[in-house]
């Protein structure tokens, strides 16, 4: 007999396994391999996590948009001459407006382009699709640079999709969702 959680064959009537401790089960089908726990658990990584994953993006996504606009808020009011009064006028210095000026709508297409590309990664993790694990893979890499937050999320993914195992995995998933 092959011990269920170690592996070890005994014989055929022991009631417990003399490695491990284990109850003995019933008898394994022919032609049935063992599998290892730790092997089980890995393969089946990508589909325990997938779910929680895009969700994680989907609010990683919220919470860089509602932090960006407080920045760009708070660096308006703080940059910008809004008061009217010449006792504020410090006289000349690079934050003034002509500085800022052209980089306000730099600043706004950054913040909505890196919300819109974590978005992505989100819906594509969320609905299975075929591009989406490489996706989140190049973004995890990107988020590693945004503490703490990021760094958690892109060590997290990188962890569920990073290894080859996990890739073969996903691509079975995504297979299965759409026939492609």
């Amino acid at each position: 007999m092959t011990c269920s959680t170690c592996g070890n064959v005994s014989a055929q009537d022991a009631r417990f396994c003399p490695r491990c401790g284990a109850q003995a089960a019933a008898q394994p089908q022919p032609g049935v391999a063992y599998v290892p726990a730790a092997t089980a658990l890995r393969e089946y990584r990508v589909s325990r996590n997938l779910h929680t994953l895009g969700t994680l993006w989907l609010c990683y996504a919220a919470l860089r948009f509602l932090g960006g606009i407080l920045k760009l808020l708070f660096l308006h009011g703080l940059l910008s001459r809004h008061f009217g009064h010449s006792d504020f006028d410090f006289g000349w210095s690079p934050f003034g407006q002509m500085g800022m000026a052209g980089l306000w709508p730099i600043a706004i297409f950054s913040l909505m382009t890196s919300v819109a590309c974590i978005l992505l990664t989100g819906f594509a993790l969320l609905t299975r699709q075929t591009w989406g694990r490489v996706l989140a893979i190049v973004f995890a890499i990107f988020a590693l640079f945004h503490p703490f937050l990021g760094t958690a999320l892109g060590v997290y993914t990188l962890w569920v999709l990073g290894p080859r195992i996990c890739g073969d995995e996903y691509a079975a998933i995504a297979y299965a969702q759409h026939g492609t």
